[in-house]
């Protein structure tokens, strides 16, 4: 069963990073990424190199596929990790793509229920895997918490955007609120979320992922949209301070347990 899902990893994996890859061509519904974006901007919808933290994304991804292959042959033990995600990091992909083609396709409704289930994958492997709970050696944690953490600090804002987007293409009227207000709410939910990312599951790595997205909101208003430029500041840089406050208290936490 573990080398089943070694294998079921690798492919899972090398065909998401094709179905991202085909998704930027027009080859699906002649659309791509970009241009179904473009049709539903709003003001939460990052500045376009925003979306450059996917190639980070995929080579840590890449980086966990190739660590927890070890073993594979038989002539070594299967990383324990294996057992502990299971098949949800085939799910995880298994969701990616099929967003990829409801947002290309405009199914842009069912790509939010889509980008849920993403998410929740994620979330249950940091949960399965004790991620930052645990005290392990630092390589360990680069191989098989750091792409997670990432990925889940990414997909988290994502999903916020993807229902801007959503809202943005069904003309909802915001219950009397102005889009700019609803924006700079979204933005403190995504504040809430990072903060709570970070003191209840030690996850730095995706709050620092947050302050990358909402500088990227701030950079794709600046100069037209003031509220939403200062709140999305404001917000990242009160996940900084609360970053540096948390790696204060929980420096040297990962290292004393490799001198032991």
């Amino acid at each position: 069963m573990k080398r089943t899902l070694q294998v079921a990893n690798i492919i899972a994996l090398i065909v998401t990073i094709i179905v991202n890859y085909l998704s930027n061509t027009g080859i699906f519904n002649h659309s791509t990424m970009a241009s179904v974006s473009a049709r539903y901007q709003n003001y939460f919808t990052p500045s376009g190199y925003a979306f450059s933290i996917w190639g980070l994304i995929y080579l840590m991804l890449a980086a966990f596929v190739i660590y927890q292959a070890r073993g594979i042959s038989g002539r070594r033990e299967v990383p324990p990790v294996v057992e502990k995600v299971g098949w949800l990091f085939v799910i995880s992909c298994a969701a990616n793509s099929a967003w990829v083609m409801a947002w290309l396709y405009d199914f842009t409704g069912l790509s939010v229920l889509i980008m849920i289930v993403l998410l929740t994958s994620l979330w249950l492997i940091i949960v399965r895997t004790r991620m930052e709970m645990d005290v392990i050696p630092i390589k360990k944690i680069a191989l098989t918490w750091w792409p997670f953490a990432i990925y889940l600090g990414w997909i988290s804002v994502a999903l916020i955007a993807n229902v801007a987007a959503y809202f943005t293409k069904i003309g909802w009227n915001g219950f009397g609120l102005s889009p700019v207000a609803w924006t700079v709410i979204m933005i403190c939910v995504a504040g809430v979320v990072y903060l709570g990312l970070t003191w209840a599951r030690n996850l730095r790595e995706s709050a620092m992922v947050g302050v990358w997205a909402l500088i990227a909101v701030a950079v794709a208003n600046w100069g037209t949209t003031p509220a939403v430029v200062n709140a999305a500041l404001t917000v990242s840089a009160v996940i900084l301070i609360s970053n540096g406050i948390h790696a204060y208290r929980n420096r040297g936490r990962h290292f004393l347990e490799e001198a032991r």
